[in-house]
Parts: structure tokens; C-alpha cells; sequence
């Protein structure tokens, strides 16, 4: 009787278990998982698009016309207003933009990750999207057609005259921002780059697009092409605030029950440190 119990036939499948679990920790430390900023980007690209929605029907609601501005509920909510909740929240975004970009360059200073010149990349950043926050704000672009007209004299566009210096100005910038972001991780970079170019696209892109078809500014289709303009500068906000977060990684800490925090490489260094530079357990 005794023999019959010999056998380890029973124990077969606890040994199977075993092999199951290295394979289940695997999965989270492979780095297969979606980038771990994603959420926040969904989020700030969900919000913008609720504003502009909420822009476009509460004048339908309302009853008023294209350019009627008489009331203040309108107004507030206006993306092509001044000073208002959609301006607010652009200009937050910018900012926000900026000080994550000054941030995580001081952070990754000390890893020399990016280089010599890293951390006078990621403060031109910071410092380029604080002045693109207070632009705005302050609507200092808008101010341009009267700096054309003193330094030329009339100008030729019958319609967003700022534009005749807005555009070599925005291709400045986009220039600047290429010439700082092509030493940082290739994630940060990409969404840099397509952050401004987006913004841009809106910005500049939507009006002149106006401007070329002729649109009159008192009709719906003009309110629906400024809709889309704001859209697009929501949009490229939103990346570029999510633009330095891509240059940390995220990962289950496996032994220590916790989560690493470790960096991207910079483009002009081609190792990452071996260990995490911190653990939050």
C-alpha cells in the first residue's frame, strides 16, 4: 500500500507553477507596457477638446451669431477670446511645458546623459516655452502688424496683418527648439518637434489658410476654422508638455516591491547608467 504512494505524480503540476512565475515577472520588466506619460497626454488632450466643444456650442445655445459677443457666458468661454478659461488653460499648459523642461534638465544634469551641453538644452526649452506662455497671455504676436508698419509701411494682407512677421518669427523658434532638442532622448525629441509643429499648424496655418480663401470674419465658417485653429494649438501644448516627462522611464522595481526611476539616453551618449538613478518604494 505504502508504494503505491511513491509515485510524485501529484507534485508534477507545483513544478509547472513554478516555471509559470518568472514568466508572469517577466512580462512588466520587458518594457512592452505603453510609455507611462501616456495618461497624462490622453487626459490634457481630452480636456482641450471638451474646451473647444464647449466653445462651439454655447453660442449655438445661446442663439447668438457668428459675432456677437454681447454675452459674458460667451465670452468666457470663447477659444478665440481673450483672457478667458481657453487662454487660461493654453497658457498653463505652456508654462507647465516649460518648468517640467527646466526641471528634468537639472535632474538628469548630474547623469551628463545629454552631453555638455544638455542642460543648456533643456533651459533654452524651458525658456523658449515660458516666453511662448507670456506671448499667449499677452497677446504680443498680435502686436507685430504694428512693428511691420513702421519698418516697411502698409502691409499687403487684408486680414491677420501680423502675420507678415509672425511667420519668419515662428520658424525661428522652430529652429531654436530643433537646435535644443536633437541632444535629448529621441522619445523627448520627437514629441518636441511635433509639439511645435502642431502648435504652428494651428497658429499660423488655420489663418492663413483664412486669409488665402478669402473667409469672411463675420460668418460661421470663420468661427469654425478658429475652432479648429485652437484645437491644433491644444494639441501641440499637449505634447509639449509631456515632452520632457518621455525622457523618464518608469519600471516595476521586481525585488524591491517599488518603482525605478531611471533616464533615456541623450543622442550624443550612447549608454545609460546601470543603476537607477532613485527607487520609490
Amino acid at each position: 500500500m505504502q508504494k503505491t504512494q511513491t509515485p510524485k505524480a501529484p507534485k508534477a503540476p507545483e513544478v509547472a507553477e513554478d516555471h509559470r512565475e518568472p514568466e508572469a515577472h517577466a512580462d512588466p520588466r520587458g518594457g512592452s507596457t505603453r510609455p507611462w506619460w501616456q495618461s497624462t497626454l490622453w487626459f490634457l488632450l481630452a480636456a482641450g477638446l471638451a474646451l473647444v466643444i464647449l466653445s462651439a456650442v454655447v453660442p449655438l445655445v445661446l442663439g447668438a451669431g457668428p459675432v456677437d459677443r454681447t454675452s459674458p457666458v460667451r465670452v468666457f468661454f470663447d477659444v478665440a477670446g481673450e483672457r478667458n478659461l481657453p487662454t487660461w488653460w493654453n497658457t498653463g499648459l505652456l508654462l507647465m511645458a516649460g518648468a517640467l523642461s527646466v526641471a528634468v534638465g537639472l535632474l538628469r544634469r548630474p547623469t551628463r546623459l545629454d552631453g555638455r551641453g544638455g542642460w543648456a538644452a533643456w533651459g533654452g526649452l524651458g525658456a523658449l516655452l515660458a516666453l511662448m506662455s507670456l506671448d499667449e497671455f499677452a497677446g504680443i504676436h498680435e502686436r507685430l502688424d504694428g512693428l511691420w508698419r513702421r519698418l516697411v509701411g502698409d502691409n499687403p494682407l487684408p486680414a491677420f496683418e501680423w502675420l507678415m512677421l509672425g511667420v519668419p518669427v515662428a520658424g525661428a523658434v522652430v529652429v531654436f527648439l530643433w537646435l535644443c532638442a536633437r541632444v535629448l532622448p529621441a522619445p523627448s525629441m520627437a514629441l518636441y518637434v511635433l509639439g511645435i509643429v502642431v502648435f504652428f499648424l494651428g497658429a499660423l496655418g488655420a489663418e492663413a489658410v483664412v486669409v488665402a480663401a478669402g473667409v469672411p470674419l463675420d460668418s460661421w465658417a470663420y468661427v469654425a476654422s478658429y475652432h479648429v485653429e485652437e484645437l491644433l494649438e491644444f494639441t501641440g501644448s499637449a505634447l509639449l508638455v509631456v515632452a520632457p516627462l518621455a525622457a523618464v522611464r518608469l519600471a516595476s522595481g521586481g525585488e524591491a516591491n517599488g518603482l525605478e526611476l531611471t533616464w533615456h539616453a541623450g543622442r550624443r551618449r550612447g549608454s545609460e547608467p546601470a543603476r537607477p538613478s532613485s527607487a520609490m518604494r
